[in-house]
């Protein structure tokens, strides 16, 4: 037996789908300050969440891009 339910993947995928057509419509409609300050709430509370500082989340995001 899997770890998650008959299904569970596929739903999940399509949720996912879902949201990243949702997101691009919302991009391509709203202005870029609007969005952007938005995605910034999300960032910050990811961070938050991971307890991570600005400068720890760059040194990251700067060491992934070099792959």
């Amino acid at each position: 037996m899997g770890l998650f339910p008959m299904g569970f993947i596929d739903e999940n995928q399509k949720e996912r789908f879902k949201f990243i057509d949702f997101w691009a419509k919302y991009v391509l409609t709203h202005s870029d300050k609007e969005w952007s300050r938005q995605q910034n709430v999300i960032i910050n509370s990811c961070l938050r969440g991971a307890k991570m500082k600005k400068k720890q989340y760059l040194k990251m995001k700067a060491g992934s891009s070099k792959q």
